[in-house]
This record gives structure tokens, sequence and C-alpha cells, in this order.
């Protein structure tokens, strides 16, 4: 299983990229979500706090005025 962000733009419904961060592992994404690792299975948004936790795991910058996130599994 890949663990990736999905992002939309919020004036748009379409998917515009996604973003594989599969190297934070399933423990961690889960934790991010608020549920148990097994539990793992749909698409968790990011808010304010989950964004700046991903910051720090992946270095990746998150905007939220602009775009919608989702951290999500993806069958390999």
């Amino acid at each position: 299983m890949r663990i990736v962000v999905t992002v939309f733009r919020k004036d748009a419904d379409f998917l515009d990229s996604k973003l594989d961060v599969s190297e934070i592992g399933l423990a961690a994404a889960a934790g991010l979500a608020g549920i148990p690792a097994e539990r793992f299975l749909d698409a968790y948004p990011l808010d304010g706090n989950r964004a700046a936790a991903l910051t720090r795991l992946t270095g990746i910058a998150f905007d939220l005025d602009t775009y919608e996130y989702f951290l999500e599994p993806e069958a390999d």
C-alpha cells in the first residue's frame, strides 16, 4: 500500500495532483488521521494541525488557503 496526499483546488472539483508520502509509514498516517492503523482505509482531510504535522514528517509545505488536501491509502 502507498500513502498519498490528494490535492484539490478549492475552486475546482477535480484532482489537481497527488503526492506520495509513503515514507511516513502506515502507523504515522493512521496517527495523523486519528484512527488505528488497521482502519486506515478512506480519505482523511488535512486540517491545519494535521498538515503541520505532515510538514514536520515530510518537509512538504501545504497551502491550505488555495487547496484542500486528503491523506489516503492507495493500492500498489
